[in-house]
């Protein structure tokens, strides 16, 4: 992830972590429900995918353990950010990508609402090519694979079903 403003429609397994600059009061005003006007123009969030909390909510658990034992984030992709998460004084919003309905989405928080940080879940990248780029292609026969013919059946096939009819006649001119 290059850009923690900017928000693939393939995101998977990020969670953001955002904080306000704003007094108790303005603080109890932000809910879940009303994040996305704070973070964005036309952004349509999924509140069950948003949590909003005073950073005191989770003593005596710090923000860096919440996110390593709620989210799964490695403690070694928090190493460099983790004192500054459990610094954090006053209202909390995490984000997790799947607030946004699999749409791409450009975030500009307005005043008051600082990014912190985002973080990803391990395995939650994109899948990589399993074969190479570049190179010559593989084959079925290279990969040791017969190949069918072009009837789609496999070779023998027709020998057998030939068998068995001719076992069904002869069973048939015995009966009669």
């Amino acid at each position: 992830m290059t850009d923690p403003f900017f928000v693939s429609a393939h995101e998977r397994g990020v969670v953001r972590v955002f904080t306000t600059d704003f007094d108790a009061e303005g603080n109890a005003a932000i809910t879940r429900e009303n994040v996305a006007r704070l973070l964005g123009s036309g952004l349509d969030l999924d509140p069950a995918r948003i949590e909003v909390f005073p950073s005191s909510r989770l003593d005596p658990m710090t923000l860096s353990e919440y996110l390593r034992e709620g989210y799964g984030i490695p403690a070694a992709d928090l190493a460099g950010k983790a004192s500054a998460l459990d610094a954090l004084k006053g209202l909390v919003i995490l984000v997790a990508s799947s607030a946004f309905r699999g749409k791409s989405a450009e975030l500009d928080p307005k005043n008051g609402i600082r990014l912190v940080g985002a973080f990803s879940e391990p395995g939650m990248q994109p899948p990589k090519p399993m074969l190479p780029a570049e190179g010559p292609e593989v084959t079925l026969q290279q990969r040791g694979a017969t190949a069918l013919p072009s009837g789609g059946r496999k070779p023998g096939s027709t020998l057998a079903l030939a068998a068995l009819i001719l076992a069904a006649v002869i069973i048939l001119a015995l009966v009669l």
